[in-house]
């Protein structure tokens, strides 16, 4: 777990931090939108055992990031989508 508390990646983590300032939410429900706005994915499996942690779960539902944040969290993350080609 360590070695995935590097200076960069802790920057990314706040890089990602001020998308969702921005867009009015954090970085829970930034993330579990990002992963479901993947049209190869069709939902999260998401636990909660706090409350707080439902009410991000739920709030995840109604919530669309724009594409232009999509691309910025991408350009953040690194993450190139895939796109198969058959044919």
């Amino acid at each position: 777990m360590n070695d995935l508390l590097t200076d960069e990646n802790l920057d990314k983590v706040e890089r990602l931090r001020a998308v969702a300032d921005g867009l009015g939410t954090n970085l829970a429900v930034l993330s579990m939108a990002w992963i479901l706005q993947h049209p190869q994915i069709s939902c999260v499996i998401a636990g909660a055992s706090k409350p707080s942690q439902l009410e991000n779960n739920i709030k995840t539902s109604g919530f669309v990031i724009p594409a232009d944040a999509m691309a910025e969290i991408d350009k953040i993350t690194g993450f190139h989508r895939f796109e198969r080609h058959v044919g």
